[in-house]
C-alpha cells in the first residue's frame, strides 16, 4: 500500500512539474494566451463564437512565429512564414481551450490558451533562413533632395543609392524625405530606424543649382551641378560608419532634366564609396552562442529578446531553437569575448540572470 501512495506522490510532482514547466509533449510545444476581437454577430452567434476562437489561435501562432524572426530576416522570408505558418494554424496547435469569451460593445472578446508547437515553428523559419540567398542587414535610406532652394520630392538621390548598393548584400529599406532638424540632430532620427528594425541609417543631403554659361557661349543644353554628402550611420550607438561625398554635372535641354541626372550622378559616386565601409562595420561584430535556460513560457523569451535588443553592444541576434524551456541564441555583438558580453549583460539585469558557464564564444545563462 504504501508502495502504490508513493507511486502516486512521484506521479503528483512529475505532473505538477510538467504543468509549471508548459512544456508540450517531447518538448515541442508551448502553452500560449492569445486573445481575438471579432465584430458581434447576434443573428450567428455560433460562428461567430467560432471565428473568435480560431482569430485568438491565430495570434498565438503568431505571437510564437515573431520570437524567431530575426532582426535581419528580409521581407521575402517574413512573407514565406506567413504563407508556411500563420496561414495554417491548425496544423500547428496541439490542444486548447477557451479561457474566457464575453461581449465586448459591438466585439466578441476571446482570450485562448492553446498549445503551440514551437518546435516545427522554429525549425521552419531556420530552413526558410538557410533557403535564403543571403541574411541581408537592414538599411533604412532617407534624404533631403533640393533643386536650388526648393525641395524635391522626386527621391532620385535615393533611387541612386539603391542603385550603387543593389549588388551588396543588404535589404535597403525606403525611409523619410529629410529635414534640416533632422540633420542638425539625427538622434531621434536613428532611434526612430532603430525601432523599424534598421542595422544602419543612411543620411543623404544633395542640393543642385544651375550652372551659368560663360559669356559669349549659347547652347541649347542647360547644366546642373548637384554636391551630394552621405553619412551612413549605426542605428546601435549612433557612430558614423561610412560617409561619401561628390560633385558632379548633368546636361540636358529640359532643365528638370538635366538637375535630376546631376543629383543622380552625384549620389550615386557618394554612395559607392561608402561600400568598403559599410561592409567592415558589418562584419566587424564578434558571434556568440548563448543559452537561457529555465525560460517557461513566450512571455519571459519576449523578454529576453527585448534586453538583447536594448543592449547597443548587440547588433544582432537569431533565436535558432527553444525546446525544453532552453532558448539558443546566436548573437553578433561588438564585444570582444563571452567574458565581457557576459559582464555587460549581468551589470545591467543581474535580477533576471544567473551565469552557467562562460567560455570565449559560448555562454550558459538560467533566467530567474
Amino acid at each position: 500500500m504504501k508502495k502504490v501512495l508513493l507511486l502516486l506522490v512521484i506521479g503528483c510532482l512529475a505532473l505538477s512539474a510538467c504543468r509549471a514547466l508548459h512544456i508540450g509533449p517531447k518538448g515541442e510545444g508551448e502553452y500560449v494566451v492569445a486573445e481575438s476581437l471579432v465584430p458581434y454577430d447576434e443573428n450567428n452567434l455560433a460562428s461567430m463564437k467560432k471565428e473568435g476562437e480560431l482569430a485568438a489561435q491565430k495570434a498565438a501562432v503568431e505571437k510564437v512565429a515573431g520570437i524567431f524572426i530575426s532582426s535581419t530576416s528580409t521581407i521575402e522570408q517574413a512573407q514565406l512564414v506567413e504563407e508556411k505558418i500563420t496561414s495554417k494554424t491548425a496544423g500547428f496547435i496541439r490542444r486548447g481551450y477557451v479561457q474566457k469569451a464575453y461581449r465586448k460593445g459591438d466585439q466578441w472578446y476571446t482570450r485562448v490558451r492553446v498549445m503551440v508547437l514551437v518546435k516545427d515553428i522554429g525549425e521552419i523559419i531556420k530552413q526558410s533562413d538557410a533557403d535564403a540567398f543571403a541574411k541581408k542587414t537592414t538599411i533604412l535610406v532617407t534624404s533631403r533632395e533640393k533643386v536650388g532652394e526648393d525641395l524635391s520630392l522626386k527621391q532620385d538621390c535615393k533611387q541612386a543609392i539603391y542603385k550603387a548598393l543593389k549588388n551588396q548584400p543588404y535589404s535597403l529599406v525606403n525611409g523619410d524625405n529629410l529635414s534640416q532638424n533632422n540633420l542638425d540632430n539625427p538622434t531621434p532620427l536613428i532611434d526612430k530606424a532603430r525601432q523599424e528594425g534598421a542595422r544602419f541609417i543612411i543620411m543623404a543631403d544633395v542640393q543642385t543649382a544651375p550652372l551659368q554659361a560663360l559669356p559669349g557661349l549659347t547652347s541649347p543644353f542647360k547644366t546642373y551641378r548637384a554636391r551630394a554628402n552621405i553619412k551612413t550611420a549605426s542605428t546601435k550607438n549612433y557612430q558614423i560608419i561610412a560617409e561619401g561625398a561628390d560633385q558632379v554635372s548633368g546636361l540636358d535641354p529640359v532643365e528638370g532634366i538635366a538637375a535630376q541626372k546631376s543629383i543622380s550622378a552625384a549620389c550615386e559616386a557618394a554612395a559607392g564609396q561608402m561600400v568598403q565601409s559599410i561592409n567592415a562595420a558589418i562584419n566587424s561584430a564578434n558571434k556568440f552562442n548563448v543559452v537561457v535556460q529555465n525560460v517557461k513560457t513566450i512571455e519571459r523569451l519576449k523578454q529576453i529578446q527585448d534586453i538583447f535588443k536594448e543592449m547597443r553592444e548587440i547588433e544582432d541576434y537569431n533565436l535558432t531553437k527553444y525546446t525544453n524551456s532552453d532558448a539558443y541564441f546566436e548573437i553578433s555583438a561588438n564585444i570582444s569575448s563571452g567574458e565581457e558580453l557576459t559582464a555587460k549583460i549581468i551589470r545591467s539585469y543581474n535580477v533576471n540572470f544567473t551565469v552557467m558557464a562562460i567560455s570565449p564564444q559560448n555562454i550558459v545563462l538560467n533566467f530567474i
